[in-house]
């Protein structure tokens, strides 16, 4: 897929997006899809991806992220864990094959989540870096519990991956949802939630790519030795964080957001959004599809 196919999707911009994914790669696969999308936008001049952090606690996580970021050519890429306990860790069905592909990163050797953080983020200009997060938020606790400034000095805003109202996974999960909480209420800039995509099943076409390919392998072992399409709510949330609002996405800032501890949150312009889709789910899973399949460029 080259660049001039995706031209009329949204415009490229002048500067890629500085991105930051912060993800739960275990139990679901759509965080994979997720970061085979974040790497074709990068492909394409779109996104420019400075980190991955780890908000499981999985032995085969980093391993498995950076797997594949070396698959795609950037295997470069900080790769941070975390490093505390987690109530009720997450099996996975994919990870231990997905990290037996070639990558260098063990999980003993990577660094703390917070750490990449740090260093990252303080290399990076004023208000450029969109964080999105696709799964737990215990690393950007801990981020914005020690380093508060260089957040709101060094971000423009953070994605979350969650359900608007009373989520059920990714704000609740490993009792986390006093953390969740936390974080919604004090995060220093701009932050949209991110709920779409659970009827936009899409990596049915992976069966296509090279057998090399650890997202194929991501896909073909989640589910259990066959290819079919799966929600795409993370690959939705990348998508948000690198167009933005504009063709395919608008920031709603009417209404609440709230938890399941009975937290709740009034959306309000250039500050707490949600996004909303503006185009249809068939729309949704062709882009998506053709960002999962696309060749790498290197």
């Amino acid at each position: 897929m080259t660049l001039a196919a995706h031209s009329n999707e949204t415009p490229v911009p002048n500067e890629p997006k500085r991105i930051i994914l912060d993800t739960d790669m275990t139990f679901d696969v759509d965080d994979v899809g997720a970061l085979a999308v974040l790497h074709a936008l990068a492909d394409d001049g779109r996104a420019r991806i400075l980190a991955v952090n780890y908000n499981e606690v999985h032995e085969s996580g980093a391993g498995a992220i950076d797997a594949i970021n070396t698959w795609y050519g950037r295997g470069g890429i900080p790769v941070g864990v975390y490093r505390g306990e987690l109530s009720d860790p997450d099996s996975s069905r994919y990870l231990d094959r997905v990290a037996d592909f070639p990558h260098r990163l063990t999980a003993d050797d990577a660094p703390d989540a917070l750490d990449v953080y740090r260093r990252v983020l303080n290399d990076q200009p004023d208000g450029s870096v969109t964080i999105v997060s696709v799964g737990f938020l215990n690393n950007l606790a801990d981020l914005l519990r020690a380093e508060a400034d260089l957040v709101a000095s060094k971000v423009e805003k953070l994605v979350v991956m969650g359900g608007r109202h009373n989520d059920g996974f990714n704000l609740v999960r490993h009792g986390l949802v006093d953390t969740t909480q936390e974080v919604i209420e004090n995060w220093p800039t701009p932050l949209a939630i991110s709920d779409y995509g659970g009827r936009v099943r899409t990596g049915s076409t992976l069966a296509d790519t090279p057998v090399d390919n650890p997202v194929r392998e991501a896909y073909f072992r989640w589910f259990n030795g066959a290819f079919e399409g799966r929600s795409s709510w993370d690959q939705v949330a990348v998508l948000y964080a690198v167009y933005g609002a504009g063709d395919w996405f608008e920031d709603v800032a009417s209404g609440t957001g709230s938890l399941r501890n009975g937290y709740s949150w009034q959306l309000k312009s250039g500050w707490r959004t949600y996004v909303g889709p503006k185009r249809t789910e068939h729309e949704f899973v062709g882009l998506i599809e053709r960002l999962m399949v696309e060749p790498r460029s290197n």
